[in-house]
């Protein structure tokens, strides 16, 4: 699995979701897709500006939404192959035409997801519906890493808040609910533990660290 080493562009001022966004760029046009993602990551799990939050993950979102385009459209040719495939003339050796092709294809998909899923990619049986193939099932996994990354973004966007001030009570408490919603309720317990660790009674605002 690819990591790229700890970054701090804390005290680039203005510029710090700019370059946190160049550098997932750069892995980005070098197809480094898991190394993008991990400083997407790491970058608003840094930043303690809204702006800079902002214009990190509506890069993250547009890079996720790309993806899952490719793979569509990864799928769609394959299947333009397949039907064309089927109107020639069967391989001397009795094997199909495209299989160098799918394993172009998978090594492609696995570059799209990422190392994780490429480790853990499920084998589907030769024969299954077009619903149940690994394009589709490729595509659904890209779908929910999209999906999974818009609604962790008030959670992520409290957290920023929270590193400009933790001592902000209504903030903290936001973030608890934020996880019930999302019925993780040990997360919702968890974050109020950590307001009272975090949360120093002269300097609380937006509430009482009593409450």
């Amino acid at each position: 699995t690819q990591h790229h080493q700890p970054i701090n562009l804390a005290n680039l001022g203005e510029l710090e979701g700019t370059l946190w966004t160049k550098l997932a760029n750069y892995h980005i046009n070098s197809g480094e897709f898991e190394l993008a993602r991990s400083v997407y990551e790491e970058a608003m799990e840094s930043v303690s500006r809204v702006r800079d939050f902002s214009l990190i993950f509506d890069e993250y979102m547009k890079f996720e939404e790309g993806v899952v385009e490719a793979m569509m459209e990864l799928m769609e040719e394959e299947e333009d192959d397949e039907d064309a495939a089927g109107h020639g003339a069967d391989c001397a050796d009795g094997d199909s035409p495209l299989d160098t092709d799918e394993g172009d294809a998978d090594e492609d998909y696995d570059i799209l997801l990422g190392d994780a899923y490429a480790k853990s990619r499920p084998i589907v049986p030769v024969g299954d519906d077009d619903e149940d193939s690994p394009a589709s099932a490729n595509i659904e996994l890209a779908l929910a890493r999209a999906e999974n990354l818009t609604s962790r973004r008030p959670i992520l966007l409290n957290r920023v808040l929270l590193r400009q001030n933790p001592h902000n009570v209504g903030e903290w408490t936001k973030r608890s609910t934020l996880y019930l919603k999302l019925g993780q309720t040990r997360q919702a317990v968890g974050a109020l533990e950590e307001a009272f660790r975090s949360v120093v009674a002269g300097r609380s605002v937006n509430g009482s660290p009593s409450v």
